[in-house]
């Protein structure tokens, strides 16, 4: 493959791929080959390479010789995907208050009231970027960009719904208490409560999950059980 081909091919996948993640492309939406080839001005070939990695990253569903579908976001992979993040970011945390330094607590002082400002502003997308900017700056005090790297490639699922989440101005402004809540114990050398708010953060999407399922009912899998069978049984994890 020469590289002017390769480049084609990773264009398209980050193209589709962003309009996927961001939500420009809806859960559910049917994609044609030859209608994106079109668009993109490109041929099919890259365009049928990219789906395959994009069903790879569990973003599409391929059938073959039928259709290919922007993925409904499955509440099963949401679970594992941020039983990952937790995991880590509790990891992280504790070498975070042994490692920040009064520079770190002024970026991420920054970086809130930056979020803030995207309340007043009602930008999501923003707000959602800044979200993970902050998470991600934690990860850089460590030096564990291993791990971030595992959470960003790991998170498709839990990525998409966030960013439902923070559609709600009030759910906007009690993400941002959150990080208030983290920084401060940071700041206060307590990794405990520090984790025990990384952890209410991570999860405050199930606290507003019924909402979800009935303001968007398209874009999650139709499970087997009720959803009211599944929302008291992904509470009953907290």
């Amino acid at each position: 493959m020469g590289k002017t081909e390769s480049s084609v091919q990773s264009a398209v996948y980050n193209a589709l791929r962003n309009n996927i993640m961001s939500l420009q492309l809806k859960p559910g939406t049917i994609m044609s080959t030859q209608e994106v080839a079109q668009k993109l001005e490109v041929s099919r070939t890259p365009v049928r390479e990219a789906f395959i990695r994009l069903q790879r990253d569990g973003l599409v569903d391929i059938y073959p010789q039928k259709e290919t579908i922007v993925s409904r976001i499955d509440f099963h992979k949401v679970d594992q995907e941020r039983f990952v993040r937790e995991s880590l970011e509790c990891a992280n945390l504790d070498l975070v208050v042994e490692k920040c330094t009064r520079k770190d607590i002024g970026e991420l002082e920054m970086n809130i009231e930056k979020q803030q400002a995207t309340v007043n502003a009602c930008d999501y997308n923003s707000l959602l970027k800044l979200d993970n900017e902050f998470h991600h700056y934690m990860f850089k005090i460590t030096g564990q960009k291993l791990a971030w790297d595992t959470i960003e490639h790991s998170s498709n699922h839990y990525a998409r719904i966030r960013l439902i989440t923070v559609w709600d101005k009030e759910i906007m402004m009690e993400t941002i208490l959150q990080h208030q809540k983290i920084l401060s114990a940071i700041q206060e050398k307590n990794a405990d409560f520090a984790k025990k708010s990384i952890k209410t953060h991570l999860h405050q999407l199930e606290n507003q999950l019924q909402r979800l399922m009935q303001e968007y009912p398209d874009y999650f899998v139709k499970e087997i059980v009720s959803k009211e069978e599944r929302y008291k049984e992904l509470l009953g994890m907290l």
